[in-house]
């Protein structure tokens, strides 16, 4: 039997995700890699005006000038939540105070909103800082886990509630299949991604 690959709801034959990932990764600049993941941004760990500019290399469709000044908006409350001390280590080892930390990085959307900034912006800007703790997301990874019942659209959970169970859900396709998705992140050699980059890959490829 063909081994597969999960995101969500949605399945994968193991050698067709490594083709796809061998493509994306190829650094022939069909891709956002390595455009994106090499991007230097701002150093250390907190936020600063240079991540924002990453967003537009992953492609996330947008006003730039609007984006950019929303997410600028944005930097003293995430800096705040990016200081907790429970936003170490990876999502595959996260546990349940991890989980709820990055919940309420993404809950930052809960309390101000700008006009033009959305959970796919703000998680294309925070997973630069911590790559292998906190996970992309864009309509793509959406459709693979709205096929598990975790809808977006669903008004009646904050953007926190739907992160906290979004991410426990990641958390299992990540740590279930955490060899499969090292080995695919082997397959980046212009520059390292992680595990959680590389399941990211192929659930963009599935949520087409």
């Amino acid at each position: 039997m063909t081994e597969q690959l999960t995101v969500g709801g949605r399945k994968i034959p193991l050698d067709d995700a490594k083709a796809f990932a061998r493509n994306y990764l190829s650094g022939e600049g069909n891709w956002a890699y390595p455009a994106y993941d090499a991007y230097p941004g701002h150093p250390g760990t907190d936020v600063g005006h240079a991540d924002l500019l990453a967003v537009a290399l992953l492609n996330a469709h947008q006003r730039p000038l609007d984006s950019y000044y929303g997410l600028e908006s944005l930097i003293p409350l995430i800096n705040e939540r990016l200081a907790d001390p429970a936003l170490q280590g990876s999502l595959a080892d996260a546990n349940a105070a991890t989980l709820d930390a990055i919940a309420r990085l993404f809950g930052v959307l809960d309390e101000k909103r700008p006009k033009y900034v959305s959970l796919t912006k703000l998680s294309k800007v925070l997973h630069r800082k911590r790559p292998e703790l906190i996970p992309l997301y864009d309509k793509n990874i959406s459709r693979c886990y709205a096929d598990e019942g975790l809808d977006p659209r669903d008004r009646s959970r904050s953007w926190h509630d739907y992160s906290r169970l979004l991410l426990a859900a990641m958390k299992r396709d990540l740590a279930d299949q955490i060899d499969n998705w090292m080995e695919i992140a082997d397959l980046a050699t212009h520059v390292k991604i992680t595990p959680l980059r590389a399941m990211d890959i192929v659930g963009w490829h599935l949520g087409r």
